[in-house]
């Protein structure tokens, strides 16, 4: 599977192509992207200053249950690929437009201690509050869960774990003291003021994928897959190395 791959080739030019990027983009993105997103928006502008965007960021379940009920939005980009993918075989979604546009990174954040391992961590007797985003709804709480029964200790753990609703609100909880630690995204660490280190695993080359997909009602369909094909460019993916995420 190519990890950046852009199917929607676009033949537009001069005021034509202008006038479409000019009518607004309505992008419904997950919860770890609320931090790279202005700047990638800023980016797109530059490019495009005719360009409008907006974004409302969510849990990738909950964006996908609102776009199914109708929410007016033109692209997804979630925090996997299973959300587009459901969306493409219910045909709420373009299958020809869908692509990874970066990887996502699991950090067990803060670290008591620079020398502290995980392990020592999630069994010290002293931990009362391990946060996690929702599983069931929100992918770095799916990768969290996953990498905690791989390891055997989600059974232990589980009366102590709390559930954000998203990426952001897990780390909320730990940043507010609900919780001791929590698994939170990469990305969102990047632009924290607290210096804390924490401790980034390395779940595999394909884990969390970021999928992107422009969605079948959209009524800025060009505008839509300008952005897309944007997103795939150097520019986009040095902004989207530099908070947080991998891009092949």
């Amino acid at each position: 599977m190519r990890l950046r791959r852009i199917a929607v080739i676009l033949a537009c030019s001069g005021a034509l192509c202008l006038s479409a990027i000019g009518e607004g983009i309505r992008i419904a993105a997950a919860s770890n992207l609320q931090f790279v997103m202005p700047a990638l928006v800023d980016a797109f502008r530059a490019e495009y200053p005719e360009a409008k965007v907006s974004v409302s960021h969510a849990a990738s379940g909950n964006l996908v249950a609102q776009i199914r009920h109708g929410a007016p939005f033109d692209l997804l980009m979630a925090a996997d690929t299973h959300y587009p993918q459901a969306l493409i075989e219910s045909g709420h979604a373009e299958s020809q437009s869908l692509f990874v546009f970066a990887h996502g990174i699991l950090v067990l954040w803060p670290q008591p201690q620079e020398q502290s391992t995980w392990q020592e961590i999630l069994a010290d007797s002293k931990l009362n509050r391990l946060a996690i985003a929702h599983p069931e709804i929100a992918p770095y709480g799916q990768a969290a869960q996953s990498f905690l029964k791989h390891h055997g200790l989600w059974e232990n753990l589980r009366s102590r774990i709390v559930t954000g609703e998203n990426a952001a609100q897990t780390l909320q909880f730990v940043q507010s003291g609900n919780a001791d630690v929590g698994f939170v995204a990469a990305s969102l660490l990047v632009s924290l003021p607290d210096s804390r280190p924490g401790i980034e695993f390395d779940l595999g080359e394909a884990a969390l994928p970021h999928g992107a997909v422009r969605l079948t009602k959209s009524k800025r369909g060009t505008a839509a897959d300008r952005f897309l094909t944007w997103l795939a460019e150097d520019e986009a993916v040095e902004i989207l190395r530099d908070n947080g995420y991998r891009v092949p």
